[in-house]
């Protein structure tokens, strides 16, 4: 089973959130800062990563809103 993800992707309209594995895009903008704040949003109501990508298709970032299998480690103060 795969996991489910959204991602934020360039389009023709602007930018894309779409989910893994869809041809269509949950919503567009105009804006790469709207469609994060909107990939965010649906991320963490879905408890999903979220991958968000440059103009060239290459993953940017990756930000895990679920049960993340490799959390990141805290800093020891």
């Amino acid at each position: 089973m795969s996991k489910k993800t959204n991602h934020v992707v360039p389009s023709s309209s602007g930018w894309a959130v779409k989910k893994s594995g869809s041809e269509r895009a949950s919503r567009t903008f105009e804006t790469k800062e709207k469609a994060v704040e909107y990939g965010r949003e649906l991320s963490r109501s879905e408890k999903t990563e979220l991958y968000i990508h440059k103009t060239n298709g290459m993953i940017q970032n990756r930000n895990s809103y679920g049960n993340d299998p490799n959390p990141p480690k805290d800093k020891k103060h």
